[in-house]
C-alpha cells in the first residue's frame, strides 16, 4: 500500500478495574494548527485495557501528528493532560504494512488471503501518567507509542454540569465510589494502585508456542492471540507459529490444533515471574510456552520453559475447548 490517507474511527480506552473519562481531546496535524479527528466523549470507560473503546462517530483520514487529551482518572482522583507529538512514519509504515486476513474462496474452495490494514485509533490511559496509542483492526492491534501524561486541574463543574455544588475533593470521592468496582476499592484501600503494571506489560520476551500432544501427527496449525499489553494478532499458519517472536505476554490464546480448539487465558503474575526468571538465568535464550493437551484436549498443562528448565503455569483459565478430541 503506498496511500499516505486512511479512513479510522479513534477511540479511548483504560482498565476496567481504574475507569476514566475524556473531558476533551483530539488528534492534529504537525503545526497543531488542524483538528484531523477528535478523541471520543464517551463516557466512562469500561471496557479492558486489550479492547478498544466505545465508537462514538469521531475518526479522520489524515495521518495525527499530535495529541491532545485531558481526562479523569476516577481511581486515582485526578485530571491528566498530555500535549505531545506522535510518531507519524511509524503510524503512516503500520497503515501501509497492514496485514493478511481470509477472503474469498477459490474454484477448489480454498480461502485465499486479501491485504487489509487498520482502522482503528485508540488511546489508552492507565495509572501513574500511562498513555499508550494503538492501531486496530480485524484480529489485529500494534502500540504506535507511549506517552507522558502530566497532572492538571480541571474545575469539576466545567466538566460535569449536575455537580450538585461538590467541590474538588467531594466529586472526585463521589465518583470513587460510584465509577470503581468495589474490590478494587478495597484492594487500593488495603495496597495501594500498582503503578509501574502497565509498563511491565510492555516489556518483550523472545519466545514461541510448542504443542507436546499425546498424538503424534498433531501440530499447531493457526493461533490467535491477545497480549496484556494491548497488542493482538493472528498467526495464520504453522510456519508462523513456529517462529519465535519478541512479544509481551500473553492475556488470552485461541489455539487451533489439526482438529481441535481451545482457548486459555493466562495469569499476568504468573506469567512476568516464570518469564523474568528464565530470562534472569538465561539471559537471551528463546523460550517455549508448552502445550501439552490432556485425554480428548478437554484440560491441558503448560509450562514455560528454557534449556532444561521448565515452570509449569498453575493458574491458567481454559475459557473453551471443542473439537472431536
Amino acid at each position: 500500500m503506498d496511500k499516505e490517507q486512511f479512513s479510522y474511527s479513534t477511540t479511548f480506552s483504560a482498565p476496567k478495574e481504574y475507569p476514566a473519562e475524556v473531558y476533551y481531546g483530539y488528534f492534529a496535524n504537525k503545526e497543531k494548527t488542524k483538528i484531523v479527528a477528535g478523541v471520543p466523549k464517551a463516557g466512562m470507560t469500561g471496557g479492558r485495557w486489550q479492547l478498544d473503546g466505545t465508537k462514538a462517530g469521531h475518526g479522520g483520514s489524515s495521518i495525527p501528528a499530535h495529541l491532545h487529551l485531558v481526562y479523569v482518572a476516577y481511581a486515582e482522583k485526578k485530571f491528566y493532560e498530555v500535549d505531545a507529538a506522535l510518531p507519524v512514519d511509524k503510524i503512516l509504515a503500520l497503515f501501509q504494512e497492514g496485514f493478511l486476513i481470509k477472503g474469498k474462496q477459490d474454484k477448489d474452495g480454498n480461502r485465499l488471503w486479501d491485504r487489509s490494514t487498520y482502522n482503528v485509533l485508540t488511546v489508552g490511559v492507565a495509572p501513574g501518567d500511562v498513555v499508550v496509542v494503538w492501531l486496530s483492526g480485524n484480529h489485529h492491534r500494534r502500540e504506535v507509542c507511549r506517552l507522558q501524561a502530566k497532572e492538571t486541574f480541571v474545575d469539576v463543574n466545567k466538566f460535569y454540569q449536575n455537580a450538585d455544588e461538590e467541590n474538588q475533593e467531594q466529586f472526585f470521592e463521589s465518583w470513587f465510589k460510584i465509577a470503581v468496582p468495589e474490590p478494587v476499592q478495597l484492594a487500593i484501600e488495603e495496597n495501594g494502585i500498582p503503578y509501574g503494571l502497565w509498563d511491565k506489560y510492555r516489556l518483550k520476551y523472545r519466545y514461541r508456542f510448542v504443542l507436546d500432544s499425546y498424538k503424534e501427527d498433531d501440530y499447531l496449525k493457526q493461533i490467535y492471540r491477545i497480549n496484556y499489553n494491548g497488542e493482538r494478532e493472528y498467526l495464520k499458519d504453522s510456519t508462523e507459529v513456529g517462529q519465535y517472536k519478541n512479544d509481551a505476554i500473553p492475556y488470552f490464546v485461541t489455539f487451533s490444533f489439526y482438529k481441535n480448539h481451545t482457548e486459555i487465558i493466562f495469569d499476568d503474575t504468573e506469567l512476568m515471574k516464570a518469564f523474568s526468571e528464565l530470562k534472569r538465568q538465561y539471559s537471551d535464550d528463546p523460550i517455549d510456552v508448552v502445550i501439552r493437551p490432556k485425554f480428548r484436549y478437554k484440560d491441558f498443562e503448560i509450562f514455560v520453559q528454557c534449556r532444561n528448565q521448565r515452570i509449569q503455569l498453575k493458574k491458567i483459565v481454559i475459557e473453551k475447548s471443542w473439537g472431536i478430541g
